[in-house]
């Protein structure tokens, strides 16, 4: 077995809020069924207007516009019945003869969940920082904002701090370098920045899928369930043998 030399920590659903409870929110304020968007999200692929926008290719008001078409088209019900008959669900809801998505509206409520940091997680971060024994890296799948948006930038909650992007070695962004999780490239890219090969690193992520594609390279990975960072850190701890659950609700974690 490698000797483990470097963490990669997700940002959006570990370090922070999951924009998935943003958009758990609108769902349930515009009478939706659970998972309805995400699912019309994963199934427009990789050419997908967010998963574009993660790659640097769409400005904010394109991506807006698409955004809302896409997850507005009538073939999202099909993809949303196919999901659960996948999972034997038997309980097929009722869907609107027509479903309407404000790409924008929809996306700031994703965003404003990120604004919340997890102090766990963060504090456990500082503490192997504190260690001195690995390389911190964030893997994040993100988009950019130039400065004429800046009111759009304030509502979205405005980038990462100064001090926060310090917590990490690397500081690692899709669309910045044009590649997006699961893509294999960008864990084989994040490795490389942190002169480590892909045995020698643990990865967490609250995406089943990044995850696979990580395992896949040879990385040990931990699932960052919602609401249970604190389970996710404790078997890092175990993995790491250094204590990183003490004082996680401290104030210190405040960036």
């Amino acid at each position: 077995m490698a000797l483990h030399k470097a963490i990669i920590f997700d940002i959006g659903g570990v370090c922070v809020g999951s924009p998935f409870q943003g958009i758990a929110k609108y769902e349930r304020e515009y009478n939706l069924p659970k998972n309805y968007i995400s699912i019309a999200i994963e199934r427009s692929g990789e050419n997908g207007a967010f998963q574009r926008l993660e790659r640097g290719e769409l400005t904010i008001p394109e991506f807006y516009e698409i955004f809302g078409k896409e997850l507005s088209d009538p073939i999202n019900k099909e993809y949303y019945l196919q999901y659960l008959q996948s999972r034997r669900n038997s309980n097929i809801p009722s869907l609107p003869d027509k479903i309407t998505i404000d790409g924008r509206e929809l996306f700031r409520t994703m965003m404003s969940e990120t604004a919340k940091i997890d102090p766990i997680v963060v504090n456990a971060i500082k503490k192997l920082r504190a260690n001195n024994k690995f390389k911190i890296a964030a893997l994040t799948n993100n988009f950019q904002l130039p400065t004429q948006y800046q009111e759009e930038i304030e509502i979205l909650g405005g980038s990462p701090s100064i001090e926060f992007k310090e917590l990490f070695d690397e500081y690692i962004e899709s669309s910045v370098i044009g590649l997006r999780k699961p893509d294999q490239k960008i864990f084989l890219y994040s490795c490389e920045k942190l002169g480590v090969a892909p045995n020698e690193a643990i990865f967490l992520d609250d995406i089943g899928m990044n995850l696979k594609a990580a395992r896949h390279l040879g990385m040990r990975t931990i699932k960052v369930n919602l609401g249970k960072s604190k389970d996710a850190i404790k078997e890092l701890e175990d993995l790491v043998g250094i204590p990183l659950l003490d004082d996680s609700k401290s104030n210190s974690a405040k960036l």
